[in-house]
């Protein structure tokens, strides 16, 4: 595992390189940042063959052979061999993060390059390795139960566009200590960030021992290709990270399926809260890091009467710009939901003073959100935005929270967030909502152990009921029982 004095030390560097770079006029700040070493490194995965380079093959039947022969040696070596793998992936994504970063945000268009970096080292540092593998033994007057953890073979794992780099590397890491090989199927805008990644961590799993082809992917991306993918005899298990489409072809598979879903975290903040400035630092940290794509960051803010007025100050003093005036409402809603039902999907992951400006209104550079306020009905309290445009609702009282919260929610138990120093309330909120992910008091971040306890994962999985996925839930429950021996205890 890598120190937080290490990983402090990285970000330090690498921030002090783009400031560097952008003093001296090389670093861009739009989807065409990363058009010199990124480009090289990436563009190497067009020259590929149907025996596949490091990984990366233009015929798909062959990348499922070879990925199934590499299970099969994997599961072969030590559980130590297997650790020193995980160990030798983290490092190869930790020693690349600037590049994986810039390449991820000039293919997709999406985020910031500087939140993009602390995503990486999060997926990189947090991700559980082979110690989430625990075996338990249960003994009694019968005898002895052996319950260990079982690789499923190959996972066909498919990846969002909103988070290229990151979910590749939570993918590989938890999932090849799970004892799997993968094929990643990437969304077609983070295509080239999985390549590059699965030609890195190839590498990287060779020189720790590991076998050829772990990792592979296509050349290209298509729904053929996804089919014949999620179809082959020889794919153990389907994990689909992605938008309804995909999510719903992996559960039409007729395989065992891991799927995450939609969300739409409300985040409550009631009268009881007594510092609200640091609430509201909270809900913008959260709600504007990487510009919103992230499924657990708080999308609708819903504020108790009392204390509403003085919550809006404090959110604007930590980045968010009020957008009062009732045209420049208006102005903005046809900015980003131009046909009234689907929010532009060019305006995804970018930048809130992008957005405001596209629609016309003047913002402070520093400005980090978008913030307006909403009836309850209104479009972006109802849907899922991935855009830094954040609505909040004004309700009389904490029960009419909750009763709005829920509602919002629309039963996909992903997330939600509450600020309140009323433990009952805590504990009814997080009764009514049922969601896999509740904060209290805190970022939405930390429901994945940033500044919180718990597990990093790129793979919140409420429709099928695994919830967090770690290295324990790419894995088989396997049973040795013996009847009659092995319990030494009179």
């Amino acid at each position: 595992m890598i120190d937080e004095t290490t990983i402090a030390s990285i970000v330090a560097e690498v921030l002090k390189n783009i400031q560097q770079q952008s003093r001296n006029g090389t670093t861009a700040t739009t989807a065409t940042a990363c058009s010199g070493a990124c480009q090289a490194r990436a563009g190497q995965a067009a020259a590929t063959t149907s025996r596949g380079d490091k990984g990366v093959y233009s015929d798909l039947k062959a990348a499922i052979r070879a990925a199934k022969r590499a299970q099969q040696e994997l599961v072969k070596l030590s559980l130590k061999t297997r650790g020193e793998i995980v160990a030798a992936i983290r490092r190869a994504a930790i020693a690349n993060v600037e590049t994986i970063a810039r390449l991820a945000h000039e293919e997709t268009g999406y985020g910031r390059v500087e939140d993009k970096i602390q995503k990486k080292l999060y997926a990189a540092r947090l991700t559980p390795g082979v110690e989430d593998l625990k075996t338990e033994a249960i003994s009694g007057d019968n005898g002895l139960i052996l319950i260990e953890r079982a690789p499923f073979g190959l996972i066909a794992s498919i990846e969002p566009a909103t988070h290229p780099g990151s979910c590749v590397i939570n993918h590989a890491i938890s999932m090849v200590a799970a004892g799997n090989s993968i094929i990643f199927l990437p969304h077609p805008k983070g295509l080239k960030t999985t390549q590059y990644l699965v030609r890195l961590f190839n590498a990287a799993i060779q020189e720790a021992g590991g076998p050829e082809d772990l990792l592979v992917v296509g050349d290209k991306v298509s729904l053929e290709n996804l089919d014949l993918v999620l179809s082959h005899p020889d794919v153990d298990l389907v994990v689909a990270t992605g938008g309804p489409e995909v999510v719903n072809r992996a559960l039409r598979s007729g395989k065992k399926a891991i799927a995450a879903g939609p969300g739409n975290p409300p985040v409550v903040v009631d009268e009881t809260v007594k510092d609200l400035d640091y609430a509201a630092r909270c809900i913008v940290d959260g709600a504007a890091f990487d510009n919103t794509v992230l499924c657990i960051a708080e999308k609708v803010i819903i504020a108790v009467e009392a204390i509403a007025d003085e919550l809006l100050f404090h959110l604007q003093s930590h980045g968010a710009y009020l957008v009062r005036d009732e045209g420049d409402k208006e102005k903005l809603m046809r900015t980003i939901l131009p046909d009234g039902k689907r929010f532009h999907p060019d305006l995804i992951g970018r930048d809130a003073t992008v957005i405001l400006k596209q629609a016309g209104i003047d913002a402070p550079e520093n400005t980090r959100i978008a913030l307006m306020e909403c009836p309850p009905e209104h479009p972006l309290v109802q849907e899922e935005q991935l855009l830094p445009v954040l609505p909040l609702v004004r309700v009389p009282d904490f029960d009419a929270a909750v009763e709005l919260a829920a509602q919002v929610e629309h039963g996909f138990q992903h997330t939600a967030i509450i600020h309140s120093q009323d433990v009952s309330r805590i504990t009814a909120y997080a009764r009514k909502l049922r969601t896999d992910i509740l904060v209290a008091n805190a970022s939405s971040a930390a429901g994945l152990n940033i500044g919180g306890e718990g597990h990093f994962s790129h793979t919140i999985a409420s429709p099928t009921g695994e919830g967090i996925c770690t290295p324990r839930t790419y894995t088989r429950e396997q049973r040795t029982v013996i009847v009659g021996a092995l319990r030494t205890v009179d």
